[in-house]
């Protein structure tokens, strides 16, 4: 067991999990959109 392990209530748990998908949701957009302008610099080069 982790020694800095602190027990976290419920509730902020859950708090802490949408900010998780929230982040993991702007990452896969922010990651199409790399993809998108690499095609892009692809097609004008």
């Amino acid at each position: 067991m982790n020694k800095y392990f602190v027990f976290v209530p419920q509730h902020i748990e859950r708090e802490v999990e949408k900010d998780i998908q929230v982040l993991s949701e702007l990452e896969a957009e922010r990651q199409a959109l790399v993809r998108l302008a690499q095609q892009a610099g692809e097609l004008s080069a």
